[in-house]
């Protein structure tokens, strides 16, 4: 009777082990913000209305959940350093400043804070890609569980 208790037990502690280890050594895409800032919009956007939503690309589409790779502009807005926004461009001509689409920034959320970053550093991060359709008051894109993996 233990024999065949001990059986089942084995193999599903072996597949979550394969599955944790797979997930760890996941090898994160390159996403370039070329790729990401060049989507339409479904309709124009107006004073006093809410923004339009993002026609995400086929190409964008399968980043969505996918660990990928970013690089840009920190513009750091969480003193306790979990959450950032990450920009394309430097913060005298991102998106906040009229002179980028919304689609050159994304919300960043780290596993770890990262108190140590200033407005303008230029970043290297890994996690795992969101895209926003249903929220038009927030970024298009969200890095979760991100990493800081490089800076200049």
């Amino acid at each position: 009777m233990q024999h065949k208790l001990l059986l089942p037990l084995m193999i599903t502690m072996s597949l979550f082990t394969a599955h944790k280890t797979s997930a760890q050594n996941e090898q994160p895409i390159k996403a370039h913000w070329y790729t990401l800032s060049t989507i339409p919009l479904d309709g124009s956007w107006k004073p006093n209305q809410e923004p339009p939503f993002p026609l995400f690309t086929e190409l964008v589409k399968k980043l969505d959940g996918q660990m990928v790779s970013v690089e840009g502009f920190a513009i750091p807005l969480d003193p306790g350093g979990k959450q950032i926004t990450l920009s394309a461009n430097p913060f005298s001509a991102c998106f906040f400043c009229g002179k980028a689409g919304p689609a050159s920034i994304m919300t960043v959320l780290f596993t770890n804070a990262e108190k140590g970053l200033h407005t303008d550093d230029y970043i290297y991060l890994t996690g795992r890609m969101r895209l926003n359709y249903a929220d038009p008051s927030q970024p298009y894109y969200t890095l979760e569980h991100a990493k800081l993996t490089g800076k200049k």
